[in-house]
């Protein structure tokens, strides 16, 4: 049988931290073959106190590392490189696995003969029980929120180039490496596109239910979408699969609609185009809210989701243009040596 290394980041995740490790706990696969790897990046609270606790608990081998930068990507190579596993799952602080979720995964990667095997996100909330969790949580099933982001908007299996929270083949990381140090965001992204382009392949099974939970805010759910998006441009250049058409649509949406607004002001020609584009745009919200609020039966969502929507598209956006500027005209990217502190 497989030894499966678990390997988890986390930084000031006191609050999320005891229910992911429950889950792990309540795993059906044979605890003899499981070890769990909990990194600790420069935590400020009572992280990692729950960490030795668990430890002291569990009947699970338990490692607890360091990484005192307190950086994500840091944190998953130092996991990944003291992983003893065959086999080395990723695993995020403020996520909850379904019992079977090892069992199955090992299952479909040896039935599929794959490199890595991935379940569907789905967003809780945010572990407050706050007016935004329903909307939010609704913006991030959504394909008019995220577009084709399959390991969120799914329901069909199949193989995938970007999977989240996945069991990985260890040989993966022999054959291409381990993570981007440099990059705050988008990590496993860049990580998964190295390995696609050299043949890997990751399967997509959304039976298998990942539960996520979401930011605690719109202003959170801002910085999270901003940073991501502008560290997706950091990747431009470096993979032919770093950015598709769905990251390209909220840019293209904000600049259009900044450019016809401007333009609008010295002639009056733009003025269709402006209110065609902020027409369109907000019949899409409509019939997503609308459908979302029948489905979820709460009326709060009429209210929350179109602003979760519009929270992401144009933090998205305008990170995406940001980061370009940032990047490429004033050409920082060169001078990026280590990534930045992570914040969830």
């Amino acid at each position: 049988m497989d030894k499966v290394s678990i390997v988890i980041p986390a930084r000031n995740e006191e609050k999320f931290l005891p229910k992911c490790l429950a889950s792990v706990q309540a795993q059906t696969y044979p605890h003899e073959f499981l070890e769990i790897i909990l990194v600790d990046s420069a935590s400020e609270d009572g992280t990692q106190r729950i960490m030795e606790e668990f430890a002291r608990e569990s009947d699970i081998e338990v490692k607890i590392l360091e990484n005192p930068r307190g950086d994500t990507p840091t944190a998953l190579n130092v996991g990944f490189k003291n992983a003893t596993g065959d086999l080395i799952l990723h695993l995020i602080a403020h996520i909850e696995i379904m019992p079977d979720h090892i069992e199955r995964a090992v299952k479909i990667l040896h039935e599929k003969n794959a490199d890595g095997v991935a379940g569907k996100i789905v967003p809780v909330g945010s572990g407050y029980d706050t007016f935004w969790d329903s909307g939010i949580s609704a913006a991030l099933e959504s394909p008019f929120g995220l577009g084709n982001s399959t390991a969120r908007v799914s329901s069909k299996a199949g193989w995938i180039d970007n999977p989240m929270i996945t069991l990985y083949t260890k040989h993966l990381f022999k054959r291409f490496g381990y993570i981007d140090e440099r990059l705050t965001r988008n990590q496993d992204y860049e990580f998964h596109q190295r390995c696609y382009a050299g043949g890997a392949k990751f399967w997509f099974e959304p039976d298998i239910q990942v539960f996520y939970k979401t930011r605690l805010n719109l202003c959170q759910l801002w910085r999270q979408f901003f940073s991501a998006a502008k560290w997706r441009v950091f990747m431009i250049g470096e993979h032919t699969g770093a950015v598709k058409l769905r990251h390209l649509v909220p840019p293209a949406f904000v600049l259009s609609l900044i450019l016809s607004a401007v333009a609008s002001m010295f002639s009056k020609i733009f003025i269709p185009i402006f209110v065609a584009i902020v027409l369109m745009y907000f019949s899409g919200i409509a019939i997503n809210t609308i459908l979302s609020a029948i489905f979820r039966k709460k009326i709060s969502v009429l209210i929350t989701l179109p602003l979760a929507l519009m929270t992401i598209h144009f933090a998205y956006g305008i990170g995406f243009l940001t980061g370009l500027f940032y990047f490429f005209i004033l050409g920082k990217k060169k001078k990026v040596l280590f990534a930045e502190k992570q914040y969830h």
